[in-house]
């Protein structure tokens, strides 16, 4: 009699066992791949219609390997987007550039990151300024100021000596160079600064640097509207903007879109889902990225390149350590 008691009680747990399992354990097809969240102990299905996008011909970014920051690093100074950090970035053998653009107080479009950051053209100190570092682990230096008319923008120099741009300058340079890919980070109207950047290229005639103009995208929304303005052939997906956690539907739309390159601040790489896009062959670009040893870190764990204030592709062979 004990024995069948015990039995039936063990018989009962089991089966409680059993129930709490299925409660709390998600129903997974075989066939669909699915990734394990870095924040929680749950898995979500990505559905299994989606193939590996397959790289484009010729494509950017399976040449290049460093965007150059805010035009790239030069003497010592980030954020200048000045015509000599260009320069410099192009002469050291970069082809693809992040340019900054806002708009003046009378409303034109130039390369700025920010109004507020001391580029010591204001009696300001230096070190007077709020210093801080972005999510993107870069040291910026802010001091209070107002925004620049396009004439004051033009005559006064950043740090006393480099050469500031204006839209028309960076399409200049763009048709003088040919090979070089530029990646926009507009810091006003999204909308409208790509309306203006396709006007004031077709006014130019030099409309065909458009298609070396590589739009960042902040926000999915923005998408249909911002291909509305002109079919762009290169896009990027901000992660760190526009999607922290919900990789599930950050890679759909990836998938759904043909996003070839997410752009993934430096704090989210070693999140093993980013593993996933790599494998469904989204190429990954950290932000920001200024040495050697954390761009090895960073290939190894699948990234094809980085935004970077002062990495050149030369610095590439010291990165595979050859």
């Amino acid at each position: 009699m004990k024995s069948k008691i015990i039995l039936s009680a063990l018989f009962i747990v089991c089966i409680l066992m059993l129930v709490l399992f299925c409660t709390n354990t998600p129903i997974l097809n075989a066939k669909e791949p699915v990734i394990e969240t870095g924040t929680q102990d749950t898995v979500f299905i990505i559905d299994s219609s989606f193939s590996p996008l397959q790289d484009e011909p010729n494509a950017w970014y399976t040449k290049f390997h460093f965007i150059a920051h805010g035009g790239g690093g030069i003497d010592g100074k980030t954020y200048t987007n000045s015509l000599e950090a260009w320069q410099h970035s192009y002469n050291s053998g970069n082809r693809v550039i992040d340019a900054d653009l806002a708009y003046t107080a009378d409303n034109h479009l130039v390369l700025r990151h920010n109004w507020n950051d001391n580029l010591e053209q204001i009696s300001e100190r230096m070190e007077n300024s709020r210093k801080f570092f972005d999510k993107n682990g870069h040291l910026q230096f802010l001091v209070q100021q107002e925004r620049m008319s396009l004439p004051e923008f033009k005559r006064k120099k950043i740090f006393s000596k480099y050469t500031p741009m204006t839209l028309e300058d960076m399409i200049l340079f763009m048709e003088a160079h040919k090979d070089l890919y530029v990646s926009t980070d507009m810091k006003n109207d999204v909308l409208q600064s790509y309306r203006d950047l396709v006007d004031i290229a077709s006014k130019m005639g030099k409309k065909d640097v458009l298609d070396r103009i590589i739009v960042n995208l902040y926000r999915y929304e923005l998408h249909p509207l911002i291909m509305e303005i002109y079919p762009w052939k290169n896009i990027t997906l901000r992660q760190h903007y526009v999607d922290k956690r919900d990789y599930k539907e950050l890679f759909e739309f990836c998938m759904k879109n043909k996003i070839h390159v997410l752009n993934v601040s430096s704090c989210y790489m070693n999140e093993k889902e980013i593993q996933f896009f790599i494998k469904a062959g989204v190429h990954i670009y950290v932000a920001v990225v200024d040495y050697i040893s954390d761009m090895r870190h960073y290939k190894n764990l699948g990234a094809s390149g980085a935004v970077s204030s002062w990495l050149t592709e030369s610095d590439w062979t010291y990165v595979e350590g050859n």
